[in-house]
């Protein structure tokens, strides 16, 4: 079993898939949430993944978090009936641990099905299945913060780049910008993690208009 996995960065991409070189010549491909490929340092750099094999009759698929809150969380939603591993990373990319178990804990059913491709049966079972494992998911800390403000605006880049992302998980232009709209990264935050905060608060305010 595959734990981690520390190297260099050879690839990342919107798509979440992460390439991780180790120092004996060895590529390791893995599927990542968007909550660690948006968190990773820039192609070329070191980093460490922690990772998860999950095997089926026909391949074995590796899963790469940046965290143990993350890859913990992963393990107990796949452990869902009918909630394989990709549906998990696209829970994972819309809510971060504490989130999930936030909405776990108040069985708040509005906000797991505001996540793209979580109908409302699925959410239904997913917080009834989950209803008693709340407390394992509440022990995943949030390393980010809460959400701040900043003075100043955002450059247009990041914008574009948040905008881009959100279309890529299936929103239209015209919906991605519009949630996007005064929204500003924490203070002091810059380069991936603004990114990632528009995002994520680009992604609740889409939830809350369905």
């Amino acid at each position: 079993m595959i734990e981690r996995v520390r190297g260099k960065i050879l690839e990342k991409s919107p798509s979440g898939r992460v390439v991780i070189g180790t120092p004996g010549g060895v590529g390791y491909a893995a599927q990542a949430p968007m909550s660690t490929t948006l968190r990773l340092p820039p192609e070329g750099t070191e980093a460490e993944l922690f990772t998860r094999t999950v095997w089926s009759e026909r391949s074995a698929e590796l899963y790469g978090f940046l965290t143990r809150q993350e890859r913990d969380a992963f393990d107990v939603l796949v452990s869902v009936n009918k909630v394989g591993p990709r549906l998990a990373l696209t829970v994972l990319s819309s809510l971060d641990p504490p989130d999930l178990a936030r909405a776990v804990a108040e069985q708040d059913l509005h906000r797991l099905s505001a996540v793209k491709g979580i109908g409302m049966k699925t959410a239904e079972r997913i917080l009834l299945e989950l209803k008693d494992k709340a407390s394992r998911l509440a022990d995943a800390a949030d390393e980010r913060g809460a959400p701040g403000s900043a003075a100043g605006g955002v450059p247009s880049g990041l914008l574009n780049e948040a905008s881009s992302a959100l279309q890529n998980m299936g929103y239209t232009r015209q919906d991605a910008e519009k949630a996007l709209r005064g929204i500003e990264p924490p203070p002091g935050a810059t380069g991936d993690a603004a990114l990632e905060h528009l995002i994520r608060v680009g992604l609740k305010a889409l939830g809350r208009r369905l």
